[in-house]
């Protein structure tokens, strides 16, 4: 199982192909430069926040001393910036990002007694303006675009009050969300979903449901990455979306309290607190948050059958589904955790992470048959209902030791989680009559699911520089998971319910995941290159213990990952990236079991998937820190996608995930960042791809492409006075999954602000898909297979809260912990 695909086939991987030769002409380009050059006539310095966290991508310009540009820079991602081998001379620097005061520095000289100039630690600070005699302060843009990833502020949004995490990730830029909650970037499936920097184990069901039930105002930022380094987990062929959680960090106590109230079609509410505690040696902080949030879907599946089992000719038969949900949930997320500095150097933490929630699946489906002619066949009326519980609870013991030496440190993560989900389920029907000697059938199922994963995880990371150019980063991480789902079903037979052996199933599947990888970052006059390479052992045994079948796998890959970034003048920066990837099943997906909508449409797993392994390449321009262009092509081998099945001889259709061959994607993207005025600024991304499906196998032969398009605009407007507003739009063209056709969609939404209390508080005002215009409309024709499919989503909805902050707002990096890529594949049984 393997990469051993191409060793069976005796084909050559790309990244095998290309490898050797970069990793040739970089050690004979390091070989023949002066080996970690010691700047002379250099200026360097560190561009900070007002908070102390490094300022990345600021635009650095060099200037003479008559105040002409020279050259340009960008800060690096802990806020450094360089100039080297500068003539003797006067000069001056200009710093500037969005959002920020500018900095200018008095002239300088270089000359033969000062050879070099550091400037230490330069702080930027809020942009503070004044319009109409009223004094505002403009924090960081909502999006902002940097060379390695693209980063969401929450905290700075309008628009994301009264929203869930996953209602977030739907506006992010190149990021789509289908009905199902699966997450896509730039076309891509596949996507790693981390918060606070660590997975969540959960499958894509179970994490869209987690999403859902978090809140926005427990939310800092969203970071999204294209082509993460080595020292993330392989795990996510499209790349990684990170939620950063709040937790701020001023000295003494200090928090915030937030509340929101409305209604789409049902009513939703939430509420929440940050606290925190710090002084000199220790840090205690915590949170909770509640949320409820009412829904209401209406789904409607049209299939039409043919008795020669190909889609040619006129259908014998038509059936046409009609679904209304009722779908409350309440969900608890809490979070509290220690920081205890040991001395200067060494510090231990101590961290508890809880999602607690329950929902509710109510739906009342009918599903009628009929024939050509409009004759009506079989005509059934279905309820689902399917109470829910699920309890996430992730231990965390973490240590930190910074060495004298700048830029050397070791850190240290041991953790436990433990993932409870049950589902308790009643599935009725009744079958009307069609003639006046039939009687109307009733039919009932029940289904009850205890499903537990419990994860371990230890994880060390060790990082140092060589000299003043060279960096040097690596780590081991090995994680141990066992999930455990017994799903029994039992049908009505004479008033009385009876085990179902032919869909009752118990599985158990047990992985580990062993890893060790080395960065390797070299900073030259103008350019920098990033090396590195990530190997992972894995093994998995899955036990279907109802039918005593067991299946094995055991397999070590590699993944190199390899950044070159060149610095021209005049604010230009251009960079190569390449990486190898990996997307396992995740556990649900092997487990065959079978999961029903009504009697006549089911899911179920497929314990013979394969992992996916995807080749990325990336080259990208970003000019004044502003603008962001992008060209990628991947190519992903044994793409998992769920695929449509159909039983014609009892009108009934499933689907399964299978993997087909493979899917190429490619494409640009462009990323901009403007002040039309100064009262009017605004983000716009606009990204055109094509995703080339190819099966093969199973599924048959087939190709399904096509080029396609997503645009997201951004937009902030300060009104003086204290209040401002925001409008967001999206669009997402026509585009393919596997064997189906996605329908093109848009969404609108607007909000307001009023800031209150000296700017502690504020109340706002959300109006979220002003149109109800996010349809969800798939077509499939495939082999005998011919759906459509239409989910009219509860997605318009207005929202009021408010929310006061006290003490020290200043909000610090998160710590991150060793349960970092893992918990996103544990796996329940939605």
């Amino acid at each position: 199982m393997n990469d051993s695909l191409h060793v069976a086939t005796g084909e050559k991987p790309v990244w095998g192909k290309l490898l050797p030769y970069v990793l040739l002409f970089l050690a004979s380009f390091l070989f023949t430069t002066k080996t970690f050059p010691q700047a002379e006539n250099s200026i360097t310095g560190t561009v900070i926040l007002a908070d102390g966290n490094p300022l990345e991508y600021a635009s650095v310009a060099l200037q003479n001393g008559e105040g002409k540009a020279i050259k340009g820079t960008l800060t690096d991602s802990l806020g450094k910036f360089k100039f080297s081998a500068m003539a003797h001379g006067s000069y001056r620097i200009h710093i500037s990002s969005m959002g920020f005061i500018s900095h200018h520095s008095q002239v300088f000289n270089l000359s033969e007694q000062r050879s070099g100039i550091h400037f230490g630690q330069l702080k930027l600070l809020e942009d503070i303006q004044t319009l109409d005699g009223i004094t505002i302060s403009v924090r960081k843009n909502v999006i902002e675009q940097s060379m390695d990833k693209m980063t969401i502020n929450v905290e700075n949004s309008i628009l994301s009050e009264g929203n869930t995490a996953l209602e977030l990730l739907q506006r992010a830029p190149g990021v789509k969300v289908d009905e199902d909650g699966k997450i896509s970037l730039k076309g891509r499936p596949g996507v790693t979903v981390m918060i606070n920097g660590k997975l969540t184990f959960l499958s894509p069901a179970e994490l869209a449901v987690l999403l859902k039930g978090t809140n926005s105002s427990s939310i800092s930022k969203i970071e999204i990455m294209d082509n993460p380094s080595a020292k993330y987990d392989a795990a996510g062929n499209a790349g990684v979306v990170n939620i950063v959680m709040k937790k701020n960090q001023g000295k003494g106590l200090n928090g915030s309290v937030a509340i929101n109230g409305g209604a789409g079609r049902k009513a939703r509410y939430g509420s929440g607190f940050t606290l925190n505690y710090k002084n000199r040696w220790f840090n205690v902080y915590g949170s909770y948050n509640y949320a409820y949030r009412g829904e209401t879907e209406y789904l409607d599946f049209s299939r039409r059958f043919y008795d020669n089992g190909q889609i040619n000719g006129n259908y014998n038969r038509i059936s046409n589904q009609h679904t209304k949900t009722n779908e409350p949930l309440n969900t608890n997320n809490f979070r509290l955790g220690a920081d205890f500095d040991i001395n200067k150097s060494s510090s231990i933490g101590v961290l508890v992470n809880g999602n607690v929630g329950k929902y509710l699946h109510d739906s009342k489906t009918s599903n009628q048959l009929s024939a050509f002619d409009g004759r009506l066949i079989s005509h059934l009326k279905t309820t689902n209902y399917d109470k829910q519980g699920w309890e996430n609870i992730t231990y965390n013991l973490n240590y930190q030791h910074k060495f004298n030496k700048e830029g050397k440190e070791f850190t240290a993560d041991v953790d436990y989680a433990n993932n409870s989900f049950t589902s308790d389920l009643n599935l009725d029907t009744y079958t009307s009559a069609m003639t006046g000697n039939q009687n109307e059938v009733f039919t009932s199922r029940k289904g009850y699911v205890p499903a537990k994963t419990d994860v371990y995880v230890a994880k060390a990371d060790y990082a140092d520089r060589w000299g003043k150019a060279l960096k040097f980063q690596t780590g081991l991480k090995s994680s141990i998971i066992t999930s455990d789902n017994n799903l029994v079903y039992q049908n009505l037979n004479q008033g009385i319910y009876e085990y179902d052996a032919s869909s009752s199933n118990y599985f158990i599947y047990k992985e580990q995941i062993h890893a060790a990888y080395l960065n390797f970052g070299q900073e030259f006059k103008s350019f920098s290159v990033q090396l590195g390479l990530r190997g992972e052992y894995t093994n998995t045994v899955g036990n279907q213990v109802t039918s005593n079948q067991t299946f094995k796998r055991n397999y070590f890959q590699l993944f190199p990952n390899i950044a070159i970034a060149k610095s021209f003048r005049d604010n230009n920066q251009l960079q190569f990236a390449m990486s190898r990837r990996v997307q396992r099943p995740d556990y649900s997906d092997l487990n065959p079991f079978r999961v029903f909508r009504d009697p006549l449409l089911y899911y179920e797993g497929n314990p013979n998937l394969r992992p996916e392994v995807t080749q990325n390449f990336v080259i990208s321009h970003v000019f004044k820190g502003k603008y962001t262009s992008a060209l990628n092509y991947s190519k992903t081998k044994d793409v998992m996608t769920w695929i449509t099945g159909q039983i014609d001889a009892i009108n009934t259709t499933f689907e399964s995930p299978q993997n087909l061959k493979n899917l190429i994607n490619y494409g640009f993207s462009f990323t901009g960042q403007t002040d039309y005025f100064k009262w009017w600024s605004a983000t716009n991304f606009f990204n055109v791809y094509r995703n080339e499906y190819n099966g093969e196998g199973e599924i048959g032969v087939f190709s399904n492409s096509m080029t396609s398009f997503s645009f997201n605009s951004q937009n902030s407007f300060k009104a003086g006075k204290g209040y401002s507003f925001e409008l967001n739009g999206y669009l997402n063209s026509k585009s393919v999954y596997g064997t189906g056709i996605e329908k093109a969609y848009y969404v609108i939404s607007i909000a307001g602000q009023k800031s209150l209390l000296k700017d502690k508080a504020n109340v706002k005002l959300l109006l979220n898909d002003v149109f109800q215009s996010s349809q969800f409309r798939k077509i499939t024709r495939y082999q005998n297979i011919d759906m459509n499919s239409h989910v009219n989503v509860d997605g318009r909805r207005l929202i009021l809260s408010f929310s006061y902050r006290f003490g020290n707002p200043f909000a610090v990096k998160e710590k991150k912990t060793g349960n970092d890529d893992i918990q996103n594949r544990v796996k329940g049984n939605f």
